[in-house]
């Protein structure tokens, strides 16, 4: 009886499918031609089942005539759907319908919340209620209930780390498909008043078998900008800001068994922890809202993938903790390098790398320290941030965190100490922008500041006490939104002893001691260090034919590695790009692009430090495969830090290329291969790396993820040491490297509901480097690779191979003149976890976690798979760690 009543309540709701998709003009009309719907206020709320039978939906408007974004943007979706929107004091509701004559051809997936990279149906709402053209909350719902949202920002960013609590739910039914759903306006972002109030407003339907998006308002992959082209809801009156006060305490309690030695002090086979902590959201305002978080947990945070680094510069990692990824796109600041320099590795310059906060600690334990207890992550003992939107445009961020004060413990034959390896921490970051223009144009700025207390930690002389930052940035869209133009601007300031002062100057990334460089000079006296970081562009965005130009600078004084992340100083660069982008479908694509890239770049000293170009190619065929081919070549060029603080060094010319295709991710298998190479001409150097992901979908609770990779390859002249001799040289030794990384990295998610899913991360990882052919740099500029170096002979002027280290002695006689420890290296690693969630309750959650870790390090450089993956599973060699955490969290909306 109540399927019948479903079906024809739908039917009631339902216009004919040609109606629809002649019904844009009606509600078109609205602000600079803008679609208009009108939402109804409801004094009976509907009840949220899916099921559109409820009398207050008759009170609302119907959206019809969706018109596709893909893949023929333009036309007129090929199934007709509807919305309707209703609200009260609390809240906005909104229902769709989509009609579909082959409701058991639906593709609907179970999953976790936020399911991604999955082919589904979606239908999805956005709601810009600040009416910026800029900002929207984006809530969407496939046919088995699964919940996404999403924040954008900037008219074309998307953060899915953003979270709300939302009520909806789906059916499925012989017309297709319903959706019902309820957004409380505390989840929501608007100015209270007593007057109409109009927002901006898009619901899209994605019809996974078509590879269909079709959207109520037009979205045109033609022009630049998003959000900005949403329509409008208009009938809302009365509403005032939602009170909002939501505090989501947890509790976890952990056990830890791990190996160790009964000799070992600090060793507890089984160590027991417990803590309690809290978030806390409070609508300061109804533009502001203030987050904190008490003494975070991040236990049920996927841990990072496994690598291994041979430079000299820190690795980047991506944010993954929930506190830190909502609401990231107020705090992005973009100054740094353009992608494609040097292969785009110096892509992830920022002010603010959010992963200094809760950091490894810095110090270590004393050198002859033989048993220690030390933190793996600085204790972050509170943190909190003010973010929001005002009514004048304003865009405020502010984020203020305080880190714990942090010691190892230790134990030597003399007995046991302690030391501070991290310093009580302040960190503090404000950001703002201001649009103008309908969103078009904008300026902003950002500071940070970071504040150590050093007291009493001699140990730590080398950081700086204090470090500072502070930038302007500005935009302007014309000419259609199909131009923009650009620029930003950084200053650093650190302050600290000599000794921190001069370690900055000496690491990697500046190099003040460089005898060759003369616009540089280290100062072992200074007690401060300031520089700064520029850049402009000029950019085509909309149309076809995309195209672009910048500079971009850095003065060999920019540091900013204390809150933000920047791997080097000393650049000036410039550099253009045209790209080709069609986004109709032909006899072959349903979409391609392609492009090409140039630049060059200097030191603040006038060395080129890079020449280079890059061009490439990507499309999605008619039948959902795609395939792509990126070519990179780099002329040659000086290399200043290859040294590590010596003379520069002419490197030699590259090639890298990577290319690869996907296949149809709507099939139950699916996957990517990919598979590149690298070259140097002049050298014996180059390589090859292939890999992929394999997608399997047994059932539509299962999902199986597999993605193998090896690299492999030899590098001719790889930094090894540096070696001093009694008259004041330095010798710079180089070698030889046969390097094999294979790792495999394995999800596995099983769904029982949306809310509660199981899910299984493991990845296996070997790395071998095999170190031959030492050689010293006798004259980095030589026009020959081979003559800026000179080859030392096996058995007399190098060891012909010890364990631990090698002996070189420089007349081919007698005691060493100086000795490098021996490099080969052969690194196996296994991080797993596994993580229930259950969602008991809107908003609150039980995680269950088993995490899993072994490794094994040896001084030997050969690779054999089947040998070095035995031993990561061998207890004896690599004795596991296993943790089993519980937490529990209640959402409270006072």
């Amino acid at each position: 009886m109540r399927s019948a009543l479903a079906l024809a309540a739908a039917l009631a709701l339902a216009a004919p499918a040609a109606a629809q998709q002649q019904a844009a003009a009606p509600d078109a009309g609205g602000t600079a031609g803008r679609r208009v719907a009108q939402a109804a206020r409801t004094a009976e709320p509907p009840q949220i089942d899916g099921v559109l039978n409820d009398a207050a939906w008759r009170q609302a408007q119907p959206l019809t005539g969706f018109v596709q974004r893909a893949p023929n943007p333009g036309a007129a979706a090929t199934l007709p759907s509807e919305a309707r929107i209703l609200y009260d004091d609390g809240a906005v509701y909104v229902a769709m319908r989509m009609h579909d004559p082959s409701p058991d051809s639906l593709q609907m997936p179970l999953g976790r919340r936020d399911l991604a990279g999955i082919s589904s149906e979606w239908a999805h709402v956005m709601l810009d209620s600040y009416n910026d053209k800029r900002t929207a909350f984006r809530f969407s719902v496939n046919p088995r209930g699964v919940q996404k949202d999403a924040f954008h920002s900037n008219d074309t960013s998307e953060d899915l780390g953003w979270d709300a609590v939302w009520e909806s739910a789906a059916r499925v039914d012989s017309a297709g498909w319903s959706v019902e759903y309820r957004i409380p306006l505390s989840q929501l972002r608007y100015s209270g008043t007593e007057g109409e109030q109009t927002w901006g407003i898009q619901v899209t339907r994605e019809i996974a078998r078509r590879s269909e998006i079709a959207d109520w308002s037009h979205i045109n992959p033609g022009r630049n900008g998003f959000v900005s082209q949403f329509g409008e809801v208009a009938g809302i009156r009365g509403i005032r800001s939602a009170r909002r006060l939501e505090v989501l305490p947890y509790s976890v309690a952990r056990v830890t068994r791990e190996p160790g030695s009964r000799d070992d002090p600090f060793w507890s086979e089984n160590a027991p922890f417990g803590s309690v902590g809290a978030d806390v959201k409070y609508g300061l305002t109804s533009d502001l809202t203030l987050t904190a978080t008490i003494n975070p947990d991040f236990g049920q945070v996927e841990a990072d993938p496994s690598q291994v680094n041979l430079s000299a510069f820190e690795s980047f990692f991506q944010e993954r903790r929930p506190f830190f990824t909502e609401g990231a796109d107020i705090f992005s600041f973009d100054v740094g390098f353009p992608y494609g320099v040097r292969g785009g590795q110096f892509g992830n310059d920022q002010p603010f790398y959010s992963r200094r906060l809760g950091r490894a600690p810095q110090g270590s334990a004393p050198d002859d320290a033989r048993f220690t207890a030390a933190p793996e992550a600085t204790t972050i003992l509170g943190a909190a941030k003010l973010s929001g939107k005002t009514r004048s445009g304003w865009s405020i961020g502010l984020l203020d965190a305080v880190t714990a004060r942090e010691d190892v413990r230790f134990a030597t034959a003399d007995g046991r100490g302690q030391t501070v390896v991290e310093p009580m921490t302040n960190y503090a970051v404000g950001r703002v922008i201001k649009d103008f223009g309908g969103g078009n144009s904008a300026v902003g700025g950002i500071v940070t500041a970071t504040h150590r207390d050093l007291d009493g930690a001699e140990d730590l002389n080398w950081l700086p006490g204090q470090a500072y930052l502070a930038g302007i940035d500005g935009r302007h869209r014309f000419g259609g939104n199909g131009y923009q133009v650009e620029g930003a601007l950084v200053g650093t300031h650190v302050r600290g002893g000599t000794g921190a002062i001069t370690a900055i100057q000496t690491r990697a990334g500046h190099y003040f001691q460089r005898p060759d460089a003369d616009h540089l000079e280290l100062d072992p006296d200074a007690t401060s260090l300031t520089g700064w970081m520029g850049r402009a562009s000029i950019e085509k965005l909309g149309g076809h034919w995309r195209a672009g130009a910048y500079g971009h600078a850095r003065s060999p004084g920019l540091e900013m590695n204390d809150l933000g992340y920047v791997r080097n100083a000393d650049w000036a660069l410039a550099g253009a790009r045209l790209n080709y982008v069609e986004f109709r479908p032909g006899k072959v694509f349903r979409a391609w692009d392609a492009g090409v890239h140039g630049w060059s770049g200097w030191s603040f000293g006038g060395e080129r430090l890079s020449t280079g170009m890059n061009a490439g190619a990507a499309g999605n065929f008619l039948n959902n495969w795609g395939s792509w081919v990126n070519v990179n070549h780099e002329f040659v060029a000086l290399r200043a830090d290859v040294l590590r603080g010596g003379p520069s060094f002419v490197g030699p010319a590259y090639t890298n290329f990577e290319s690869g295709f996907y296949t149809d991710g709507r099939r139950r298998v699916s996957g990517e291969l990919f598979y590149g190479g690298w070259n140097e001409w002049g050298t014996r150097g180059g390589g090859y790396f292939a890999g992929g992901t394999i997608n399997v979908r047994p059932s539509s609770r299962i999902r199986l993820s597999l993605g193998p990779n090896v690299n492999i390859g030899e590098d001719p002249w790889i930094f090894v040491s540096e070696g001093h001799t009694p008259d004041g040289r330095t010798h710079y030794v180089f070698g030889n490297i046969q390097n094999r990384t294979v790792s495999l990295s394995t999800r596995l998610n099983y769904a029982f509901t949306p809310r509660l899913t199981l899910e299984l991360y493991a990845q296996p990882f070997v790395a071998a480097g095999e170190y031959s052919k030492f050689r010293e740099v006798i004259d980095g500029h030589a026009d020959d690779f081979d003559g800026r170096f000179h080859d030392y002979a096996v058995g007399t002027e190098i060891d012909a191979g010890d364990p631990e280290q090698y002996g070189v002695r420089l007349d081919g006689a007698g005691d060493p003149d100086f000795t490098f420890g021996n490099p080969d290296f052969n690194f196996k690693e296994l991080r797993t976890n596994a993580v229930l969630r259950w969602e008991y309750r809107p908003g609150s959650a039980l995680f269950v976690v088993w995490s899993h870790g072994r490794s094994h390090f040896a001084q030997d450089g050969s690779f054999q798979a089947g040998r070095d993956f035995g031993r990561l599973f061998d207890d004896s060699l690599a004795p596991p760690t296993n943790v089993l955490a519980i937490k529990l969290n209640y959402w409270l909306n006072l």
